[in-house]
């Protein structure tokens, strides 16, 4: 009897749909973050008015914020993808000399990267590096009228962070990026004299904290 009982119960289906247990980082995603932007730099400048400046300090630290997005592919526990951001930022930097007031502003900053790393469950550290392309505008005052000169100035970037997901969908990181850009020539004018200048960016670094939501698959 106790046997014909076990033969007559029903066998539980396969549960096909549970998710195993290590957290899988494959999938899209989107975010949003926000950086610090530490600009180390200097600049020439000559004016038509007869004034000329070599290397004045033009260096700074800024703010911007901005969306992200990107895919990640995991195989084991290594994970690699690409991913693409747009910050949107300001003043990075200004003069301190009182013969040439300037400024410079980091209007846009985007980056296209690859990203690679190793998953330790739901932890990923990773590198990533890529190209960078920032909206810069140079400011001064020419004689006594302030004006401004706006450049595109295209580069690369290269860095690593660390990112956590706190649910299935839900993760937050923290990364460093350094951006290499090439000088970048500015014209500005009040209308009758102009003033020349030629920005040296040595070096621009990033932090970044930012908050993402991960599709899977």
């Amino acid at each position: 009897m106790p046997s014909a009982l076990a033969a007559d119960l029903d066998v539980p289906p396969p549960m096909d749909g549970l998710r195993p247990a290590t957290f899988d980082w494959s999938g899209p995603y989107v975010g949003v973050f926000g950086t610090a932007v530490a600009v180390d730099g200097t600049f020439d400048g000559v004016c038509s008015c007869g004034g000329a400046y070599t290397d004045l300090e033009h260096s700074g630290i800024g703010y911007a914020g901005g969306i992200l997005g990107g895919w990640n592919y995991q195989i084991d526990s290594f994970v690699m993808g690409i991913e693409g951001d747009w910050a949107f930022g300001g003043e990075v930097a200004s003069n301190d000399d009182p013969l040439v007031l300037t400024d410079l502003s980091f209007n846009n900053i985007a980056t296209l990267r690859a990203r690679a790393g190793f998953a330790l469950d739901n932890t990923l550290l990773y590198f990533t590096g890529g190209l960078a392309a920032a909206d810069t505008e140079f400011g001064a005052v020419v004689v006594a009228t302030p004006d401004s000169d706006r450049r595109w100035v295209y580069g690369w970037t290269a860095g690593g962070g660390l990112e956590h997901a706190f649910t299935q969908n839900f993760s937050g990181r923290i990364e460093y990026i350094y951006v290499s850009l090439p000088d970048a020539d500015y014209s500005l004018t009040d209308g009758l004299d102009t003033f020349d200048a030629t920005q040296s960016f040595s070096d621009i670094h990033m932090v970044r904290a930012g908050l993402t939501y991960n599709f899977g698959w």
